[in-house]
């Protein structure tokens, strides 16, 4: 995969200073692969990932109310091409909440991106991509044309937004960095399996951000949000 400065970025860390519910100055590595990020509700998960689509602090934001001094700041450090971070929100940040972004048109988010054999190619990878997430539903999957997204259930329209803008990066080759939050929320056992196993053979940076009932005992958080104390523990 090529890393020229016009496709590639990556997020390399978050440095978080009396931001919202951080208290005092907090510092999160994000991993070249994976970076798995817990915590229950009001722990700050959101805070994050918005900070990061941002690239910085989040307009309405105030600073810790335990704060010595009313000063705040956030740094997001990032190596390759930053302005794809904004540039391609759509394709890099999403979440169980995501799937009514392609209902009616698939293609909408990526409006300027695709030509129309581009287009046709995304199309064919993300539906290819989809059965294989429900392959054990197979009713589900005989064919491409009973897998309508007006007629999906609610974790099949999840798995049906992850595999096109997983499709978007392959077919034109953008070595972008995904951020998950709360990917499995919506999703019940068996495409939550599949949908792991396909995250997980995937080559671009990943960062999932989710409560421990998400994920599996084999999941290895490399931090922790404690609403209590104010910062994330490693």
């Amino acid at each position: 995969m090529s890393n020229t400065k016009s496709i590639y970025v990556r997020f390399v860390k978050i440095h978080l200073n009396n931001y919202g519910i951080f208290s005092g100055s907090q510092e999160l590595d994000f991993s070249r692969h994976r970076t798995l990020i817990l915590g229950r509700n009001g722990t700050g998960k959101t805070t994050i990932v918005n900070a990061l689509a941002q690239l910085g602090p989040v307009q309405g934001v105030k600073p810790n109310n335990r704060a010595m001094r009313p000063d705040m700041s956030v740094d997001v450090v990032t190596k390759g091409n930053r302005d794809l971070v904004k540039e391609h929100s759509s394709l890099i940040f999403l979440s169980s909440e995501s799937r009514e972004l392609p209902m009616f048109n698939q293609e909408a988010p990526f409006t300027g991106m695709l030509s129309h054999q581009n287009g046709e190619a995304v199309r064919t990878e993300a539906w290819e991509t989809l059965h294989a997430m429900l392959y054990r539903k197979p009713w589900k999957a005989e064919s491409r044309k009973d897998l309508s997204p007006l007629t999906m259930a609610a974790g099949e329209q999840v798995c049906f937004v992850f595999a096109y803008a997983f499709a978007v990066r392959k077919v034109l080759n953008l070595d972008l960095p995904v951020v998950l939050d709360s990917p499995y929320s919506r999703i019940d056992s068996q495409q939550r399996w599949a949908v792991r196993t396909f995250l997980k053979e995937q080559p671009y940076q990943q960062i999932l951000l989710g409560n421990e009932s998400e994920f599996s005992e084999e999941d290895k958080p490399q931090y922790v949000l404690d609403y209590a104390e104010g910062y994330p523990a490693s």
